[in-house]
């Protein structure tokens, strides 16, 4: 998007934060979430100039998205929006392009993501539900406590949801329009649907919404994402667990990590996509490149799925009356999903730029990734290569480049084994779609079941 758009459509999102004197301040809500996408968009399209406009249309937009949260105790200071809105065309700034410099790019995550809390909380409210503290306020000096709470209690709403949705589906668009093969254009499209269906409306604002925490498979970040374990949704939890771990085992972790998950739709929109060349620059995110599981991330697995399990343990236990053990009163599993799924998460969001692209993957501390992983890995699920010999000559490795995992080590299996099969392989598909010579495909249960087919015709004949 030209740059003289963008600064229009930014002025005149924070002009409309004049709606605080009426009761529509929800539309300056979800227009200032579009925007900020746009913004992120008109980021990554100028990726290898100067970054100075984009930070300066964020600055703006994250102090007018406060602004929003006072002009609820008075309208008035929502006349402030007013001269704000004429900073985009009176003061110019420079900065480095943010593919080039980590601070710059992590200082655009964060204002980004400020701008979406104090936007999803605004929305919230104006619609009469405003998003709670997860966890309650506690005193001053546990201020940091009090952050975490608030944090959580927002992102883990359905009003976050929505406002987060609207500021990423242009990232999401865009890259979809950039996207080559037609596959990775139809999980994307799946992974878009999934997130304002299965994520959002259905547990939100579908009739069934209420009953969502007794059916199988809609327990998307597994233990803890509705309540803690108790008898009655037993079949909603164990089903949820079996039925992934069947699709996982048919079709790899894609279906969760690329499709269902709340995490791709965040982490795939263009300018987040861009992050995964510091996967390569960083110096966390270098140590967690190639297909090898690290010591360090085998003991952060078990150490986070142990702890879950002790977790579930003991919120049966509490279910069953044997014990009555809650953390900052919270039931054990819930605690624990929020914690991760509602503040940490997040927190490798923003500091993608030292951690690297998919530091949920990476790092081994997702228990619901690493599950369906698991199954992933032990089904047929693998990268192949139609002729091994192209990547021998390959002078560009464009397949190993493009994988927002960093596994960089594809190439060498491809020409040794004429495949690839890791556990941290989630099936994004962009080595697919990057591959200069249309080398490589993706092989799970549908090509097995194919091959069995033409092998029996032929035993037939």
């Amino acid at each position: 998007m030209d740059k003289r758009v963008t600064r229009t459509l930014v002025s005149l999102s924070i002009i409309t934060g004049m709606l605080a004197f009426t009761r529509f301040l929800w539309v300056y809500d979800i227009f200032a979430s579009i925007v900020v996408g746009l913004v992120l968009d008109s980021a990554y399209r100028n990726r290898n100039k100067d970054s100075g406009e984009e930070v300066k249309y964020l600055l703006v937009l994250t102090t007018s998205s406060i602004l929003t949260l006072f002009s609820y105790v008075t309208p008035f200071i929502s006349l402030v929006n007013i001269p704000l809105a004429t900073i985009p065309f009176l003061i110019n700034m420079r900065a480095p392009s943010y593919v080039r410099s980590p601070k710059l790019a992590t200082g655009m995550m964060l204002s980004s993501f400020v701008s979406f809390l104090a936007l999803s909380w605004s929305f919230g409210y104006s619609l009469g539900s405003p998003p709670s503290p997860a966890f309650g306020i506690y005193p001053i000096y546990l201020f940091p406590l009090d952050i975490v709470s608030v944090v959580a209690g927002i992102t883990g709403s359905s009003s976050f949801s929505v406002v987060f949705g609207a500021g990423l589906v242009s990232l999401v668009l865009l890259k979809m329009r950039e996207t080559k093969k037609l596959g990775n254009r139809v999980r994307m499209g799946l992974m878009l649907l999934a997130y304002f269906v299965y994520s959002t409306y259905i547990p939100n604002y579908s009739p069934i919404a209420s009953q969502v925490q007794y059916i199988p498979y809609m327990w998307f970040n597994g233990l803890g994402t509705y309540a803690g374990v108790e008898t009655p949704l037993l079949i909603g939890i164990l089903g949820t667990f079996v039925v992934t771990a069947v699709i996982s085992y048919m079709f790899g972790s894609r279906q969760i990590c690329s499709v269902t998950c709340t995490a791709p739709y965040m982490l795939q929109g263009n300018f987040m996509d861009s992050m995964k060349g510091f996967n390569r620059t960083s110096k966390l995110g270098r140590k967690t490149l190639t297909s090898k599981l690290s010591s360090w991330y085998k003991v952060a697995m078990w150490a986070t799925w142990g702890s879950l399990l002790v977790a579930a343990v003991i919120s049966y236990l509490n279910y069953l009356g044997i014990t009555n053990f809650t953390i900052l009163g919270s039931d054990p599993t819930m605690f624990y999903a929020a914690i991760y799924f509602n503040f940490l998460w997040y927190l490798q969001f923003i500091f993608m730029p030292y951690l690297g692209n998919y530091a949920c993957v990476n790092h081994g501390i997702c228990t619901w990734g690493s599950f369906n992983q698991l199954f992933g890995y032990l089904g047929p699920f693998k990268l192949k290569v139609k002729d091994p010999t192209t990547c021998l000559t390959c002078k560009t490795v464009d397949c190993a480049k493009a994988c927002p995992v960093g596994l960089t080590d594809m190439r060498s299996s491809f020409i040794k084994k004429g495949e690839f099969k890791s556990f941290k392989c989630i099936g994004v598909g962009e080595c697919i779609d990057e591959c200069p010579h249309d080398n490589i495909f993706i092989y799970d249960i549908r090509k097995v079941i194919r091959e069995k087919i033409v092998k029996e015709a032929r035993t037939r004949e």
